[in-house]
């Protein structure tokens, strides 16, 4: 793997990152305590336990993926009325974020990568203000020559062209780091760039059966990873 590595980083100049599951553990952090603030409203909607109503949400996004709308599916599986949604949204949107953190050693592989001189850039898809407020935490802000939020679920695609148009980039000279094979993976590939797979997070364990042998995917399991050549 760090052969390959080595090889695509002598052409990179720039390197997108994705934010959640990518620098920070998204999925084993806010994305259950989520769920778990959705079991409480759950349980006393379907009258069964906490642990039953988290078990549900895994199952139903084990099956249908980690984009599923789950409360939802289960306002249609248990007929619930549309309040059941809106009070859940309500109990997310109230999620303290402030004990966010960022993988160990992601902060000084960031700064070795800047200072060997790659542009970095930070793209990221969801609510502004919750993405703005988990970067804040994170202590992102400063880390990145350009962090741009995207609310289009399909708009990173956009931001991508952006990026190319504005630092007179070549999508070779590009590689694009992500735990989304749907999402950034696809796109970065789709418009020529490398990409790198964080082997990390629900996105990736959900579609990873999806992954052609054939095809040169660049796993890593963290950001130094990239950092590192076949010597080590």
């Amino acid at each position: 793997m760090y052969k390959l590595m080595s090889q695509i980083l002598t052409r990179v100049r720039a390197i997108i990152f994705d934010l959640d599951d990518t620098l920070y553990d998204c999925s084993g952090t806010l994305v259950l305590e989520r769920k778990k603030l959705a079991a409480k409203i759950i349980s006393k909607a379907i009258k069964c336990s906490e642990a039953e109503a988290l078990k549900l949400q895994l199952e139903l996004e084990g099956r249908l993926g980690p984009k599923a709308d789950t409360a939802r599916e289960i306002a249609s599986l248990y007929n619930l009325p549309e309040g059941f949604c809106k009070e859940i949204t309500n109990a997310i949107n109230t999620l303290d974020i402030e004990g966010a953190i960022l993988f160990p050693g992601t902060m000084d592989s960031i700064n070795e990568l800047r200072n060997i001189g790659y542009k970095l850039f930070l793209v990221t898809f969801g609510n502004r203000e919750m993405q703005e407020k988990k970067i804040k935490v994170l202590g992102l802000e400063s880390a990145f020559d350009e962090i741009i939020i995207t609310e289009n679920p399909r708009g990173k695609e956009k931001c991508f062209k952006e990026i190319l148009t504005r630092y007179c980039l070549e999508p070779e000279q590009v590689l694009c780091v992500g735990d989304k094979i749907k999402d950034e993976i696809e796109v970065g590939k789709r418009l020529g760039m490398s990409t790198a797979l964080m082997k990390h997070g629900r996105h990736y364990h959900f579609y990873k059966s999806e992954i052609n042998d054939g095809e040169s995917y660049l796993h890593i399991s963290k950001i130094s990873d990239l950092l590192k050549n076949d010597e080590d």
